[in-house]
């Protein structure tokens, strides 16, 4: 398991270190082997594709490099270790035919596949009595994003996937690699103890004013124009400021953690309390007095989902 798709998460230069990324997300550009998008790179945000280049735009070196590693790259080199076995790739670029995804479930099954590798897809949900051997690659791929939901996110998602072994009469084995192994996410994770999980989270959302004990309310600017985008945002938060009070908690105008997102600059304030009632009300008359230029867009999230 490995929730990353593609061959390699990067082209880099070697020479300068300059990355190729997409002109219109905060991202690299991620190169495929599949036939979709053969010998390409792409941005899974937006859609854009670009021709791998021979030489380094920014210095014209041709030192260029691949780096990190997607669902592809794993499949490959698994396909290497044991070539006596049958491997196959499920995730989105691979599930594109309509009956793909049951026929290579149904081969799985059947003992026609003997290794899967795949991203979230192959999670939760499945029962494959005859798997006892489930491996985890960096499994602390999500736990340091800036939400304060990712340590939620990293431990429900390596329970299910190492759910996936063991569950017929043979004890299944699960492999997690990991460069934070003493993170309370994976070790309650690895013990399979929900109730302590929960219990140090809980602890750590109440010091930090996080949901459950205040509601957040996450505003986006976004626009075209980076400095439209900063300057509508630190104008609302200034209004804001003074239209709350100190009961509730206000937080800076600032970059978005994926500062642009299919060509929009986007800039994120983060408020918390405990009235979600008086705090919707208080945005909502300081978002209608307020004249934005045409080309802002402002939204409002009640009790966001992830604060990317």
């Amino acid at each position: 398991f490995l929730n990353r798709r593609g061959f390699s998460t990067s082209l880099l230069c070697s020479n300068c270190g300059e990355a190729r990324n997409c002109p219109n997300c905060s991202v690299t550009l991620t190169f495929h082997r599949n036939p979709a998008v053969a010998g390409r790179l792409s941005c899974h945000l937006c859609g854009h594709t670009a021709a791998v280049p021979k030489k380094c735009p920014a210095c014209g070196h041709d030192a260029l490099i691949y780096y990190g590693y997607g669902t592809e790259k794993v499949e490959s080199t698994v396909a290497q270790i044991f070539p006596k076995a049958v491997v196959r790739r499920m995730d989105a670029d691979s599930m594109t035919r309509k009956e793909a995804y049951r026929e290579t479930l149904r081969n799985f099954r059947t003992g026609k596949i003997d290794i899967l590798v795949g991203t979230q897809m192959i999670a939760k949900g499945l029962h494959f009595p005859n798997v006892t051997l489930v491996g985890i690659i960096n499994a602390d791929l999500a736990l340091h994003l800036p939400d304060f939901r990712a340590g939620e996110r990293t431990f429900q998602l390596l329970t299910q996937v190492a759910g996936r072994a063991g569950r017929g009469e043979t004890p299944g084995e699960v492999f997690v690699q990991t460069y934070t192994p003493f993170s309370p996410s994976i070790q309650f994770a690895r013990h399979h103890d929900f109730a302590g999980y929960f219990q140090q989270e809980l602890e750590f959302r109440e010091r930090c004013d996080f949901p459950p004990f205040k509601h957040a309310i996450l505003i986006t600017v976004r626009s075209a124009h980076e400095g439209r985008a900063k300057l509508s945002a630190e104008t609302l938060k200034r209004r804001l400021k003074e239209a709350l009070s100190k009961e509730f908690i206000l937080g800076d105008a600032t970059p978005a953690p994926l500062e642009k997102l299919q060509g929009q600059f986007r800039f994120h304030i983060l408020v918390r309390g405990e009235s979600i009632m008086r705090l919707s009300r208080l945005v909502r008359e300081t978002l209608d007095k307020l004249p934005f230029p045409e080309d802002v867009t402002v939204t409002v999230d009640v009790d966001p989902y992830q604060l990317l």
